[in-house]
């Protein structure tokens, strides 16, 4: 009996040794990634700070998704206005001018429907 229960303690000491992680947890999710900035993420945003910069991708993001010109004002005086243009192919061009103290600059991107939603690539 004292080798049976001998034999037992090591067969499960064995087999929680040799556990192996449950499938779900080896299974790679795939995370949504973000929208990308568009034009706000390159120097034409830069100046911008967190609020206003949340505020102009918002728009941007609204603007290429309807197809419709968009405008946003942020909170420190800086504005700005998407213009998108009609969509080819599933994707869109667009206009985005911000006026930084009065001064406009302006920049171009591209954003593209993937899965249902307009995603910004450049």
């Amino acid at each position: 009996m004292l080798k049976f229960l001998l034999s037992l303690i090591i067969l499960v000491t064995l087999a929680a040794c040799q556990s192996s992680t449950p499938p779900m947890l080896n299974q790679q999710t795939e995370l949504p990634q973000p929208p990308a900035p568009g034009v706000i993420g390159a120097a034409i945003g830069q100046t911008l700070d967190e609020t206003d910069r949340a505020k102009a991708i918002a728009a941007q993001q609204e603007a290429v998704a309807t197809g419709l010109r968009k405008s946003w004002r942020g909170a420190h005086g800086v504005y700005g206005f998407i213009v998108p243009a009609t969509e080819v192919n599933g994707c869109r061009e667009y206009a985005h001018k911000i006026f930084i103290n009065g001064r406009p600059q302006e920049a171009k991107g591209q954003a593209c429907l993937e899965k249902d939603a307009w995603r910004i690539i450049r």
